[in-house]
């Protein structure tokens, strides 16, 4: 059996940069996952200028495109998208697949590819699948991780479960502005186009997982529908629109109750649901758990929930949902306005 002091499970942003501060502190540190990176993760790739700045990054020394985001919000009602975007600092956007493996080669520290299954404590060490120990574990594996499955009990809320359906590919004549269009067709969420470097784009939707059970509707039908409403509004073709295939993933927002920590063992970024309450944020506040978590580790901090964000912009875009999105799902003649060849669900 392998013993290393410290092993974190996952080597997304969160668990990389746990890893990048520790080793740097000369701390024995191993990561486990179950792929080899780089790999493909959807995501809509926003990353705050805070962010950047927590990760030491800049556009100089960050080797692949870092595109500055021009952005519009759209809300029922309003005929036209807003210039404005009430965050501090500027936005980018990046490529999942680019920034996990940059940010995992930086770390420095060793990544061996292996699937965690059990995990189990004797007297003060975490044994994984009788063949890694360790005295500190850190779970770095998102919604799924098996850290929480295997050492934590709490119930999540459902209330604050997420759901998102969204693609990425290459579209060369994709506009460059960024658009954000919240409460879509009566979604109790936003709709997202983010232009990326190299000429590639990222589409998708994200809402509360109880506003579909709740609305007669589907998150295929809401994405069936914003591709309509794309088509429509030229940011995207009928033959590129009939030809995607999007995927989907759920995750938790940020809730102050529910365990972070527990002895040496530390749950950060989505695996401890830390995303922003409004807009759904993952990158910033898995940075920051991250880095807080270290400092825990090397005895100087204390990893809590309190310091990390929790409203991307101050709760402004819950207020504008609760004034503008009707109460009740998706109206009739919204449905009636949506070509029949893509108004059914995939």
């Amino acid at each position: 059996m392998r013993h290393v002091e410290t092993i974190i499970v996952g080597g997304g942003p969160s668990g990389s940069t746990c890893a990048w501060q520790l080793v740097k502190n000369g701390q024995d540190v191993l990561v486990l996952d179950k792929e080899t990176f780089p790999r493909l993760k959807l995501c809509a790739g926003w990353i705050t200028e805070k962010a950047i700045a927590d990760l030491q990054l800049t556009p100089q020394n960050y080797p692949h495109p870092l595109l500055e985001l021009d952005i519009r919000s759209h809300f029922p009602k309003v005929p036209f998208g807003l210039n404005w975007f009430p965050t501090k600092g500027k936005n980018y956007s990046i490529r999942r697949t680019e920034l996990d493996a940059f940010l995992l080669e930086r770390s420095e520290a060793p990544v061996e590819k292996h699937s965690v299954k059990t995990i189990r404590r004797e007297g003060d060490r975490y044994i994984i699948d009788n063949a890694y120990s360790c005295r500190n574990l850190v779970g770095a594996g998102g919604t799924m991780c098996p850290v929480r499955r295997n050492l934590f009990h709490d119930e999540r809320r459902k209330s604050l479960q997420i759901a998102t359906l969204e693609k990425e590919f290459e579209y060369p004549a994709r506009k460059d502005d960024c658009n954000l269009y919240f409460g879509r067709r009566g979604l109790i969420g936003y709709a997202w186009f983010v232009p990326k470097g190299n000429g590639y784009v990222n589409i998708g939707i994200g809402g509360k997982s109880k506003y579909f059970r709740k609305s007669g509707t589907n998150i295929h039908d809401h994405f069936k529908w914003f591709l309509a409403d794309l088509i429509r509004e030229g940011r995207l073709d009928e033959a590129t629109a009939d030809n995607l295939k999007a995927t989907g993933h759920p995750y938790f927002l940020y809730a102050n109750d529910g365990a972070i920590k527990n002895d040496n063992c530390f749950l950060i970024g989505d695996s401890a649901g830390l995303a922003s309450i409004d807009l759904g944020e993952g990158i910033g506040p898995a940075v920051e758990s991250a880095l807080m978590t270290a400092d825990e580790i090397l005895g100087r901090g204390v990893y809590a929930k309190g310091p990390i964000t929790h409203y991307s912009f101050g709760g402004l875009t819950e207020r504008l949902l609760k004034r503008f999105v009707p109460a009740k799902g998706v109206p009739e003649e919204a449905r009636e306005t949506v070509p029949q060849q893509i108004r059914q669900p995939a």
